[in-house]
Formats: structure tokens, C-alpha cells, sequence
């Protein structure tokens, strides 16, 4: 980065700095001044002003003492754009968790819901073998008895 900013490009024409400018403000929240005065430092790089902007960069001032006041504002303000993204992302993240809390709960329910009817199998089966196991033990007494 310490080349980038060395190393000096060619000012751009008028018209070139102005349609810059205009992109920059719409993407972000900076003013006509504070665009210029970014677009100075990052040798005219369009990107790299609003890749700075959205990291949260302070912009350049021209006086020393609206500083500390761009600074401020410019790491506690963020674009509607970004608030726009960030509530989507937000909204992604809890739909997200729901739906796999769902997931998970549906597992869960039918793991439960498998184990019963095993065990109802298991008692019919048991009370089935026990039934016949008695009716052989009468047929045996009865038959002996005689």
C-alpha cells in the first residue's frame, strides 16, 4: 500500500473527478468535500475510498480541527446502505437458526416418537409370549390332571 501512495496517477479531468465523486456520495455518506479530499489520498481510486469508508476509515479533513469530529462521526454514522445489508443479514441469521432449531426439534420428535413404538412392540410381543406361555402351562395342568 505504501507504493500505491507513492506512487503519484495522473489527475483525472474535471468531469472524470465529478462522476467520482457522485458515485462515491451515493454509496456512501461522505460529503462532496470529504469524497475530493479521499479521492486525493487514494490517488483517484474509487474503490479503495469506499473499501476504506465501509472498514470504517476516518476521511481526511481540510482543517486541522473538524479532525476529530469526521473521525467520530464518520466510526459511529454508517449508510443506510449498510444498514440495509446488515438487517438482512441479520434477518438471514435468525431464519437460519430457526430453521435448523426446527430441524433438530423434528429429529428429536421422531426419534422419540420411533422409540415408543418399539417399546409398544416390545410389550405387545412380551404380553403375546407370556399369553401363549400361560395358555401352555394351563393345557399342561389341565392335561395332567386327567
Amino acid at each position: 500500500m505504501s507504493q500505491q501512495a507513492s506512487v503519484s496517477a495522473p489527475v483525472p479531468s474535471p468531469a472524470v473527478i465529478d462522476t467520482m465523486t457522485k458515485v462515491i456520495m451515493s454509496q456512501t455518506d461522505m460529503t462532496e468535500e470529504q469524497v475530493k479530499i479521499a479521492l486525493e489520498h487514494t490517488n483517484y481510486d474509487l474503490k479503495r475510498v469506499i473499501r476504506e469508508y465501509m472498514r470504517g476509515g476516518a476521511v481526511e479533513s481540510v482543517n486541522a480541527t473538524d479532525a476529530p469530529t469526521s473521525t467520530s462521526s464518520a466510526k459511529t454514522s454508517i449508510s443506510a446502505n449498510q444498514m440495509r445489508f446488515s438487517e438482512i443479514r441479520n434477518f438471514m441469521d435468525r431464519s437460519a437458526q430457526q430453521y435448523y432449531r426446527q430441524q433438530e426439534m423434528t429429529k428429536i420428535y421422531n426419534q422419540v416418537l420411533e422409540r415408543k413404538k418399539a417399546e409398544a412392540a416390545a410389550a405387545a410381543a412380551a404380553s403375546t409370549v407370556t399369553g401363549t406361555a400361560d395358555t401352555a402351562d394351563t393345557t399342561t395342568e389341565a392335561t395332567s390332571k386327567l
